[in-house]
Parts: C-alpha cells; structure tokens; sequence
C-alpha cells in the first residue's frame, strides 16, 4: 500500500475555513446585536460568558447580517439553547370543530376559520437549515388546553402535528374536554413534547373530528430550543 503524496485538498480548505472562522472571532467577536450576530447561542456565549439569558441576534448562514434573525438565548450551566419563538404561540380555545361534518377525518386547524400555520420570525428554510447543521438536538412542547370550567375527559381523540418538512406528521391522542362537574378531578391541559432535530419546528396541528366534538380547546405552540 503506497501513501499517496497528492494534498488532500478538501481537508486542508476545511482547516482553512475553520481557522478563518477562529481568527474572526478572535479579531471581531460578535455582540449579539444586528450588526454583529452570532452564528448561534453558543458562539455568542463563547465569546461573552457573562451574558444572561434574552433576545440577541443570529446569523447561522454567517451570511450578510441583514437576514440576521432575533432568538432567545437560553444560558445555562449544563446547556446554551437557541429558542425560536412563533409569531403566534396561542391557537385561541373555541370549538374549531363544532360545525365539520363526522366523516372521521383530520381536521387541520389552518384550513379552518381563523386557523393559521405557525410560522418562525425571520427563520427562513435556509437559516434553519444552517441552525440544523450546527445543533445537535431541537426541543419543542406544544399545550393543549380546555376551555375554563372544563377537565380532560376520558375519551382519547387522535391528534397530528405537521412538521417542517410539511410532508411527515407526529401522531398522538388528547382526551376529550368535558364539563367540570362531570370530571370533579383532573387536568384542563396536556403536554406534547418533541425531539427531533430534522423535524422540527411544529408548522400546525390537526384533530380527528368526530360525533359529539362542540367543546371548546386550543393549544399553545412553545419555542423551538436547538443546542
């Protein structure tokens, strides 16, 4: 076996890069502002080790600042998060499917009135392609909650969530909402929780509808944490 004397050209362009990426830190350290973002929460805490947790500037395409796009950094001793907010956290709690016929059949909240799609501020396919890249795992819970004076029933109902890939879903079950004096104890809310670096973030959700579903239920989309 002979050791080949040819440069290994795509090694030593990725050292290059990486060293350039060293020595712009070194030179320029990014502040977490517009005009100097961060590739991501953990380079920025990298740099300033004594910043706190709150919103600052990104730019995981380490692109032109002007894409940059505002998150939560999430600080702490075992791990730095980058959040990602929706522009709309809160799906209002009304009965979403009072009036869809019982074909059993998914009803996706956006097609509905006042529904909507959840969408990310600023986080374009290719920023979170790039966040992707440089994390290692994504977090994400979604709430589903009863109308006040209403507890989660015991009748199971069939749930999905769309991902981003917006062609694959999760499948669960929520329990049906019912008056509280028929359920004298119990919860009014459920938590999903999803890990899933590819599949995330959440862009909607929809219920199996069915015979006897006029009660009143919404969800809360929380942000999408990457680290």
């Amino acid at each position: 076996m002979y050791v080949s004397d040819k440069p290994n050209y795509p090694l030593i362009q990725t050292l290059l890069e990486s060293l350039q990426q060293d020595l712009r830190l070194l030179v320029d350290p990014p502040d977490g502002s517009k005009q100097h973002p961060a590739t991501t929460c953990l380079e920025l805490w990298l740099c300033h080790p004594n910043y706190a947790s709150g919103m600052y500037y990104i730019d995981p395409n380490q692109g032109n600042p002007s894409d940059a796009l505002l998150a939560y950094c999430h600080f702490s001793g075992t791990a730095t998060q980058t959040c990602l907010h929706p522009q709309d956290s809160q799906v209002p709690i009304k009965a979403w499917l009072e009036d869809s016929p019982s074909g059993g059949s998914f009803q996706w909240l956006s097609r509905l009135e006042h529904g909507f799609q959840f969408y990310y501020t600023g986080a374009s396919v290719v920023q979170l392609r790039f966040l992707k890249l440089q994390s290692s795992t994504a977090v994400q819970k979604v709430t589903y909650s009863c109308h006040p004076g209403h507890r989660l029933g015991l009748l199971d109902r069939d749930v999905k969530f769309l991902t981003d890939t917006r062609r694959q879903s999760y499948l669960g079950t929520l329990k049906d909402c019912v008056p509280g004096e028929e359920m004298e104890t119990g919860a009014r809310e459920s938590v999903f929780e999803f890990e899933d670096l590819n599949l995330l973030p959440v862009r909607d959700v929809a219920v199996m509808e069915g015979d006897d579903f006029a009660h009143r239920f919404g969800f809360t989309i929380g942000p999408v944490c990457f680290s």
